[in-house]
């Protein structure tokens, strides 16, 4: 069942609404909370715990080590307890007459999902949607844009996290880059590349090292026959892993290269061959692990690409000279 706006329906009857992603709030009853009226530090970690397991009983123990580490004071059980108090009076406001969604469960809490939405456990149904079997391109295309949407901020980016934290906003990270590419891999098979490219940029944002990403960027630009910048965004990742990795990028990187530089022979103007000239050059001069697999034809084929170059600078400069002289 999808929304009007072709989203797939998966909302239930939380009164509250709660966002981890840019900001720590909880929205309900006309009333926005954010970090500074959660009650403090620790009361808002407590929330954020509870929330990221939303459904799932978080023991004291456990919210005790989040808050506290490896040396809770004395008493902290109680202390949690009334920091839990705190919360749920931060909260009632939103929820006049309703439960609270902090529900106390044996030996610890649970942040209640049929009373309060958050913003990572959406992402994480809208890509559950999208990823769903039979679920046509386009639907599926649109379930991960608004996704993705939710999750634009990062997790709770403004906290400064504990360790627990620290690996939750990992996890998060990496889930979040998987799904960018899956995005522009599926746009790029549903015959959309304008959208193939903006998620493989989206991507790359993300992980400048991520070889799919790279591959769905060239192969968006090539489906719509911008050869010219599909080879000058080759050659930035080829230099950035020769930079940063000391190797070239994989077969797929490159196969998806070879089919752009054999594109811009049919460019207008003998832009193909200069560019290709260009390579030829810049093969030569790059480091073993590059030439090793850019590197084609001979020394004669090496001879050709400096002439070519060595015609385009000698009538740009008679063009320059030309122009200096007229203006004189």
């Amino acid at each position: 069942m999808t929304g009007g706006d072709g989203v797939e329906d998966i909302t239930g009857t939380a009164v509250l609404r709660a966002t981890l992603c840019g900001r720590v709030t909880v929205t309900g009853h006309g009333s926005v909370l954010g970090p500074r009226e959660l009650g403090g530090t620790k009361p808002r970690h407590i929330l954020i715990a509870l929330l990221l397991r939303a459904g799932q009983p978080v023991t004291k123990a456990r919210l005790v080590e989040a808050l506290w580490g490896d040396a809770p004071p004395s008493g902290a059980t109680g202390t949690l307890e009334g920091y839990v108090s705190l919360l749920r009076k931060r909260i009632e406001p939103l929820h006049p007459g309703q439960d609270s969604p902090v529900r106390t469960v044996p030996g610890g809490y649970l942040a209640d999902p049929s009373l309060v939405e958050v913003d990572v456990e959406r992402f994480r149904a809208l890509v559950a949607a999208a990823r769903r079997p039979g679920n046509p391109p386009t639907r599926a295309l649109v379930d991960y844009a608004a996704g993705l949407l939710l999750v634009e901020g990062g997790l709770v980016p403004d906290e400064l996290a504990p360790s627990w934290l620290e690996e939750e906003r990992r996890a998060h990270a990496a889930l979040v880059g998987k799904v960018v590419v899956e995005a522009g891999m599926l746009a790029l098979d549903a015959d959309q590349p304008v959208l193939a490219e903006h998620w493989a940029r989206r991507a790359l944002d993300r992980d400048a090292f991520d070889e799919t990403a790279w591959r769905v960027l060239l192969e968006s630009l090539e489906v719509r026959g911008l050869h010219a910048d599909g080879v000058r965004a080759y050659d930035t990742c080829r230099r950035l892993f020769d930079r940063e990795l000391g190797c070239a990028p994989g077969p797929g990187v490159r196969a998806a290269f070879s089919r752009l530089l054999a594109g811009t022979r049919g460019d207008d103007g003998g832009l193909g061959s200069l560019l290709q000239a260009v390579l030829r050059v810049h093969a030569e001069l790059s480091p073993p692990p590059l030439r090793s697999v850019e590197r084609t034809g001979d020394a004669t084929g090496l001879e050709e690409a400096c002439r070519a170059l060595d015609a385009l600078i000698a009538t740009a400069r008679h063009r320059c000279g030309l122009r200096v002289a007229s203006s004189a």
